[in-house]
């Protein structure tokens, strides 16, 4: 990979360290990632153009390096790889406070391959995938398909709330693709992770990743929505994004592809009578600040804990 470096890059580094197909060096004090990109050639024209505006404004998210043809993308092995200048060397994990700031960086939205903020479309494009693929796998993922229409009754819930709002005064945002717990710092300023869409986004991600991490999230969640001037369209939105169950369609497909283990499903069907609690205590408290859609059977869930 040294030579490989040489001859597109014209750089000398000073080494290399693999870690599956990522490939991190120095070359003095500057440090780099070389790694493999599957976002389309238009996408990494806008966010090379993205990530410049950022550094030009002093937000120093890694930045794209141009080959010797002046291209964003090296074929090696006809696998296309970026090579990305690290500002950011800090590799602690990203913290709550982090991502509020992040959530702040205004971006301009107009004509971008970027945007990811029609959830109508998409979700309903993903159950549509995931209903095929559990027709598919017949018996092999007991688990899975015992489990699919609980959650896609849960993702039809967000899909009917999202219908009864108007979304035209949301506010974009720089986001990213996949927020969680336990990414770092390098994650977040990582242009190839990068995605316009609701301010909303990443911390609600966030947040419930903490959740079925084993944490009591709502009163984090209630101090981000009096401290974080969300407007109503926010809010609703971002309750929205709390009955997406982002988490268990990401394990479904690692579970499908072989990556991760059909048991790891149970950790997320033993906690959801507690999420539904989450989510009835998140939408009263919503009631008394903003007008919310009715959700009858949210509404109807019982508990003995008040806010």
């Amino acid at each position: 990979m040294k030579n490989t470096i040489s001859y597109f890059y014209n750089l000398e580094p000073d080494n290399i360290h693999q870690q599956d197909k990522v490939y991190k060096f120095n070359i003095g004090n500057n440090n780099y990632v070389f790694l493999p990109c599957y976002r389309s050639e238009k996408e990494i024209d806008d966010l090379y153009s993205l990530s410049t505006s950022l550094i030009s404004q002093g937000i120093y998210c890694h930045q794209i390096v141009l080959n010797n043809n002046s291209s964003k993308v090296t074929l090696i092995n006809n696998i296309p790889y970026i090579l990305l200048f690290i500002y950011i060397t800090d590799s602690r994990n990203i913290t709550y406070e982090d991502l509020v700031w992040f959530s702040n960086i205004s971006v301009n939205p107009t004509e971008t391959t970027l945007r990811r903020d029609n959830w109508l479309y998409l979700w309903s494009e993903k159950i549509d995938y995931f209903e095929y693929q559990v027709s598919q796998f017949g018996k092999t993922f007991p688990l899975l398909r015992e489990s699919f229409s609980y959650f896609v009754g849960m993702t039809e819930t967000g899909i009917s709330f999202l219908k009864n709002i108007n979304t035209n005064n949301k506010s974009l945002s720089l986001s990213h693709g996949r927020i969680k717990k336990d990414n770092t710092l390098f994650d977040l300023y990582n242009p190839l992770n990068f995605i316009i869409d609701s301010k909303t986004r990443d911390i609600c991600e966030y947040f419930k990743n903490s959740f079925f991490d084993g944490n009591n999230i709502i009163y984090e969640v209630i101090d981000y929505i009096n401290s974080s001037n969300l407007n109503e369209t926010d809010c609703l939105l971002l309750y929205a994004r709390m009955l997406f169950p982002t988490i268990y369609f990401d394990s479904f497909e690692l579970i499908v592809h072989n990556q991760l283990s059909e048991k790891e499903i149970l950790k997320i069907i033993h906690k959801v009578n507690d999420y539904e609690l989450f989510l009835n205590k998140l939408y009263n408290y919503l009631k008394q600040i903003i007008s919310i859609p009715n959700i009858e059977w949210i509404s109807k869930i019982q508990t003995t804990q008040h806010l």
